[in-house]
């Protein structure tokens, strides 16, 4: 078994060379790039995963940093929860206490982060993956990339803010259809609804969200922080994200949320209830 601290990298680019460095060797900065790296579940969000993007989050707070890249390894940027992990939470009884305990938090050291926050995405972004990603500040996605909300098809609702980051960007009506609908956006259709920055190739999402988190660290970046400031509104994120905790509180012994579980265990369609 690997270690639990590989599912994350971290690793530091020169400002001005856009090279492998170290902080004390970059005399003008760097671009912290942080990488999930459980390739092999899809980099499905599991403790370990949690805990370190949130440590991670917290060092990216550092003076040196002028500007962080969110990346991942594989052919998913991050499909959410790991369901085999959530299945043993609801056998043990735990239901859905880790999205105060361990999600929240992470979210919380992500918006902690003032300077600039570029997300590269190739392939799927669900659930909990997409909150992650609405909350960097540009994203740049592969035209294979696609976007799903995944939590009212399991009986929940959404978490990390989603409910908040969503509705800012495409209003309430259209926020609603894709939670309610669980609609897959393309990264065509997502950059049309404002979701997305750029739409690049295949395989230029990493190469062009490097060269545009290495752009945006050149720039006059305490000026991108002040207004970064004023665009956003963490209270209002960490505020959404509370509600949503409740929300997934109640909703994790219905019976359609067990129903989905099982169904899912069976490899099967859900046959939902109201209840």
């Amino acid at each position: 078994m690997s270690d639990e601290r590989d599912v994350v990298g971290v690793d530091n680019l020169d400002v001005e060379t856009g090279q492998p460095t170290s902080v004390a060797e970059a005399a003008s900065g760097v671009v912290r790039v942080i990488t999930l790296r459980r390739p092999e579940g899809y980099n499905a969000i599991n403790k370990a995963l949690r805990t370190r993007l949130r440590e991670e989050f917290e060092a990216a707070t550092d003076p040196s940093v002028r500007a962080v890249l969110l990346t991942a390894e594989g052919k998913s940027f991050c499909v959410g929860q790991d369901l085999k992990e959530h299945l043993q939470d609801l056998s043990t009884g735990q239901g859905m206490g880790k999205v105060v305990d361990e999600y929240n938090p992470m979210v919380e050291a992500l918006l902690g982060i003032k300077v600039p926050i570029v997300a590269a995405i190739s392939g799927p972004a669900a659930g909990a993956g997409w909150s992650l990603a609405l909350n960097c500040d540009f994203r740049i996605a592969s035209r294979g990339a696609s976007f799903t909300a995944s939590f009212a098809g399991v009986g929940l609702a959404s978490d990390c803010g989603l409910s908040h980051t969503l509705t800012s960007i495409v209003g309430p009506a259209k926020a609603l259809d894709l939670l309610c609908r669980d609609q897959q956006l393309t990264a065509e259709r997502a950059y049309d609804l404002g979701l997305v920055t750029e739409v690049t190739d295949d395989d230029r999402a990493d190469e062009a969200a490097t060269t545009f988190a290495l752009a945006l660290a050149n720039g006059p970046t305490k000026s991108f922080c002040e207004i970064k400031s004023l665009v956003r509104d963490e209270q209002a994120v960490m505020s959404a994200a509370a509600r949503e905790a409740d929300a997934q509180a109640r909703l994790a012994f219905t019976e359609d949320h067990q129903e989905a579980v099982r169904s899912f265990v069976e490899k099967r369609k859900p046959q939902f209830k109201g209840r």
